[in-house]
């Protein structure tokens, strides 16, 4: 019976990881899609004023959800209390993780504004030696020569993708430091997520990180004395589906740190810049060449690599 269990768990567990990595990939292609819309809505908005809207139509959204679901619940017997936090600890987090996310966000539109696209791509390749270095000096996580070889493996081939058009400028500086420091945010944001995934509800996450977030950049904007909503069918179209993106791509990403490490996902969302240039290519006529070809097969590689350590993947 002891060994009917064990197979039965085995087989669980061995589920929930094809799962996870089915939400990962879903979220890259959602994630891929961002830029377009940042892109788009820079034609009714500013940036600041985009992510406060998509942040309120995500929490509005999400909330309308959880609160239908909740009703259904407390119309049936026995039905548990609703809770948001176990502990102060789990509040904390999402605190951090709402401010960090932000951060991540508007450092990340003012750094290409300051250098190229290119250098801010090569600076973001560097995610996932963070998310390492962190999960195993902080969180004790542990990986193998195999793991951190299809990691860096994949980061050359992310930096393949923008070497041609890479260049160091003092002028450029700034703008290289900001998408560098915005890089490690996101690698942040996955090991927080990573940690709160297994105290709070992952809607829970989603909903109270959007909130927090709008409440932290609205102080801002109402300062500055900008245009706070757009005033176009377009510009609602814009930020609404931007919304969306975010509640799909956090949901998903929070899901998939179920049983997938935090380094491991952020290796497979390297391949988030070729998506995002792929469909650039369709939507606005953008070009693709042979390096992005190139660079993409070998972020394929090195997440193929990562995937066949088993300290990429939760067992327990």
């Amino acid at each position: 019976m002891s060994d009917q269990l064990k197979l039965s768990r085995s087989k669980f567990i061995l589920d929930e990881v094809k799962l996870c990595y089915l939400a990962v990939l879903a979220a890259l292609f959602i994630t891929a899609l961002s830029p377009i819309l940042f892109r788009i809505s820079e034609n009714f908005l500013s940036s600041s004023a985009t992510i406060f809207n998509r942040f309120w139509i995500a929490t509005v959204i999400l909330s309308f959800w959880k609160g239908l679901l909740f009703l259904k619940r407390r119309s049936l017997e026995n039905s548990p209390p609703l809770k948001l936090f176990d502990d102060l600890h789990s509040l904390i987090l999402l605190l951090i993780l709402a401010i960090v996310f932000v951060i991540f966000q508007l450092l990340w539109i003012w750094s290409v504004t300051l250098t190229s696209i290119a250098n801010s791509e090569v600076m973001h390749s560097l995610t996932p030696v963070f998310t390492t270095l962190v999960g195993w000096s902080l969180f004790g996580q542990k990986f193998d020569r195999q793991f951190l070889m299809g990691v860096a493996i994949a980061i050359m081939g992310s930096i393949a993708l923008a070497v041609n058009d890479f260049s160091i400028t003092l002028d450029k500086l700034t703008g290289d430091g900001l998408a560098l420091l915005s890089a490690c945010l996101w690698g942040a944001n996955l090991l927080i997520l990573e940690q709160l995934q297994t105290r709070l509800n992952i809607v829970v996450i989603t909903i109270l990180e959007c909130l927090l977030g709008a409440l932290f950049i609205l102080p801002a904007l109402l300062l500055t004395g900008g245009q706070l909503f757009p005033h176009s069918q377009g510009g609602w179209l814009t930020v609404i589906s931007l919304g969306l993106t975010v509640i799909f791509a956090q949901t998903l990403i929070a899901y998939s740190l179920k049983r997938l490490s935090s380094g491991l996902v952020a290796t497979i969302l390297l391949i988030n810049p070729i998506l995002a240039a792929i469909f650039a290519a369709i939507i606005f006529s953008e070009t693709l060449n042979l390096l992005n070809s190139i660079g993409l097969l070998i972020i394929l590689g090195g997440i193929y690599l990562t995937t066949l350590s088993k300290y990429g993947i939760k067992t327990q």
